[in-house]
């Protein structure tokens, strides 16, 4: 009998320190800039889908044609309403999570990783090392822009539109 009284305080007594949890954690949401946070989500709604690569235009790839630098495949990025992407530098596979920031601002680059294959006459690591260049991008009725300030880094074509994604 014991055991029982035992068990049933405490099973209320976390029971009781779920619902707490849950009333902070709606209390918290409650309190955030509600515009900014419907910004955050028209924006993130705007890359949903596949991109594949269709110039870029860093340093190291300075006068070389598309084709050149990426002989194989074209690097692309499909970007999932849970703020999750993945795709290919031309030779390698990527996964992980990109940021949307105020003014179309978006971090993608240092949250990736990539498988480690070789691929001789591939520019992979200057795409991957132009991702990390990106501060923000612009959405064009031709073409996803990933900028460094004003300067364009790498642009884009979409290949498959996500649109019914829902932001949670």
């Amino acid at each position: 009998m014991r055991k029982i009284k035992f068990l049933t305080v405490g099973v209320l007594v976390l029971a009781l320190a779920a619902c707490n949890e849950k009333k902070t954690t709606e209390k918290a949401l409650e309190s955030t800039d509600k515009p900014a946070v419907e910004t955050a989500v028209t924006t993130k709604a705007n890359l949903f889908g596949s991109w594949e690569l269709i110039a870029i235009h860093t340093q190291e790839t300075a006068d070389k044609k598309l084709e050149e630098l990426f002989p194989g495949k074209k690097p692309m990025l499909s970007f999932e309403g849970n703020l999750m992407v993945h795709g290919n530098d031309g030779c390698n596979a990527l996964t992980g999570t990109y940021e949307v920031k105020e003014n179309n601002g978006i971090s993608i680059g240092d949250k990736l990783g990539a498988t480690r294959m070789f691929c001789e006459g591939v520019a992979d690591a200057a795409f991957t090392k132009g991702l990390t260049e990106v501060t923000n991008y612009e959405i064009t009725e031709s073409a996803l822009l990933f900028k460094n300030g004003d300067k364009v880094v790498m642009e884009f074509k979409q290949i498959h539109p996500d649109i019914e994604q829902e932001v949670k």
